[in-house]
């Protein structure tokens, strides 16, 4: 099966564009023409509601992912774990040691119970594996099985972008993850009209072919970008072309950055390269079961972080890949079921409702990420949820893993609250899509008081030259003087009223 995709946006953040420092901007009461805005805060929890469209439904994009913070926390507790497992028959073990004949022959089948863990590199996942080396086994008279069962259907939710698919921050959430379940490769040219040779790290289990040719930096954009045709197996076709210097001195690899098309391959790959590092054999091959295997003893584990430590993470970097598995976890051990997402959809809402009597309403959703513009969620609903976090952070502890303006996260340089009053005084997270730009969170006002606030902005567009220049980070975009505006508002205290367009 092929199927092909445009990777341009791939190397976008690797373009020379400077070191990214943030614009101080003006504030403006004009919203940027013809976006789509929806407003809401309130001063106390019990006092009115203020803003624009509050009912309305707008794509959250990663906005979207504290709803998935707040079910995790509630219902698996910030000190939960993601434990992957390594298996044997209960039959080879005696008084807790594993019996391995004298030539180092295992008789049993090994299983790899994966839940999805998205910390696990290969160093962890070797770390895992050699407690077989240790104990001594040289041979397995059997299968490695490796057990996916904790999640099934697709790994990647409806409605993601076909174009955004090669893109690592669409890595499939998986039960088997291994390095974010992306991988790092380069194109290597002799400089413009030259064909790009591909590079790929030495063990890395992926194919990668290319066509491409290098051209000069400013032909680089429009009908001359770089695509690639993803198979199956992890096999990549790369064509089109990608910039490169005239000048032999300045002359870099072009880097890229690829999502795994097929994580059970993966798996299964990345296994085989470790079991041939550790001198071991195995009789019967490397299988995917989606069957938890009886009878089976845990011999070793390896322990993710903490569960406030995934979705610290998920908040600050906004990553898609730790938001997916965490909502996916939480429908795992909801249902006791294997974890789709429409069952994380339907496990998010219920704890929401059952312990927070939060009731989600018409909101759509189809994934823990926010990456599906199929995504929709009013304002208001946004605000309830942020109500309930500021009321119940003592217990929850969410506000503190959150994006701080001027500090920390996707919230460091953020044009609107980069700069002073703001600087410090907004805690919040982002959400972007493809003309969409959201924040949601609280501003600290200047009399001290912690406001919930949810300002979404969609149906962002404007001339393709500052177009160009937003996309590569020369000029912030015009939207974020309006949202400056509200913001300061807010954190003035002012209710605002008439003002509002």
């Amino acid at each position: 099966m092929l199927r092909k995709f445009l990777i341009s946006c791939l190397c976008a953040l690797t373009l020379s564009v400077g070191t990214q420092t943030a614009q101080a901007i003006p504030a403006t009461s004009t919203p940027l023409e013809g976006s789509q805005i929806g407003i809401a805060y309130r001063f106390s929890p019990q006092g009115k509601i203020h803003g624009i469209n509050q009912e309305l439904f707008f794509h959250p994009a990663s906005t979207q992912k504290m709803v998935t913070a707040l079910a995790a926390m509630i219902f698996l507790g910030g000190d939960y774990e993601l434990i992957t497992r390594l298996e044997v028959n209960r039959n080879v073990m005696n008084n807790d040691k594993l019996v391995v004949d004298s030539s180092g022959t295992l008789n049993s089948d090994v299983v790899v119970r994966f839940t999805g863990d998205p910390t696990m590199r290969v160093d962890h996942y070797q770390s895992l594996l050699s407690i077989l080396q240790k104990h001594g086994v040289r041979r397995i008279n059997g299968k490695v099985l490796l057990d996916v069962s904790r999640f099934g259907g697709p790994s990647r939710a409806n409605g993601w972008s076909w174009d955004d698919l090669p893109s690592c921050f669409t890595a499939p959430s998986a039960p088997i993850i291994i390095n974010r379940n992306c991988t790092f490769a380069q194109l290597k040219s002799d400089g413009p009209g030259t064909h790009a040779s591909p590079l790929v790290p030495s063990g890395v289990p992926i194919e990668l072919q290319s066509d491409v040719v290098a051209v000069e930096e400013g032909h680089y954009g429009g009908d001359c970008i770089l695509e690639a045709n993803l198979f199956i197996d992890n096999k990549y076709h790369l064509t089109g072309c990608i910039p490169a210097s005239s000048d032999p001195r300045k002359l870099r690899p072009w880097p890229l950055s690829l999502a795994i098309s097929d994580a059970e391959r993966w798996g299964k790959d990345w296994t085989a390269t470790i079991m041939r590092r550790l001198n071991i054999k195995v009789r019967d091959g490397i299988e995917i079961t989606r069957t938890p295997v009886a009878n089976m003893v845990t011999i070793a584990q390896r322990n993710s972080p903490k569960m406030r430590e995934l979705v610290e993470y998920m908040l600050q970097k906004s990553n898609n890949l730790y938001a997916d598995t965490i909502a996916k976890n939480v429908a795992a051990e909801y249902f006791n079921l294997p974890a789709t997402y429409y069952r994380a959809n339907r496990a998010m809402r219920s704890i929401l409702n059952q312990y927070a009597k939060i009731d989600l309403g018409h909101s759509y959703i189809v994934d823990g990420s926010g990456l599906s513009p199929h995504n929709l969620m009013s304002p208001a609903t946004m605000l309830e949820i942020l109500d309930y976090i500021n009321k119940h952070n003592d217990k929850l502890g969410i506000i503190e893993l959150m994006p701080v303006s001027g500090k920390s996260g996707t919230l460091q340089w953020r044009a609107s609250t980069f700069n002073a009053p703001l600087k410090g005084h907004v805690i919040a997270k982002t959400g972007t899509l493809q003309n969409v730009s959201n924040l949601a969170g609280f501003v600290i006002t200047k009399s001290g008081n912690r406001v919930p606030f949810v300002m979404f902005t969609n149906s962002i567009t404007y001339s393709e030259r500052t177009r160009d220049l937003v996309k590569y980070r020369r000029s912030p975009s015009p939207h974020y003087s309006y949202e400056r505006y509200i913001i300061e508002h807010i954190y003035d205290e002012d209710v605002m009223g008439r003002d509002f367009r």
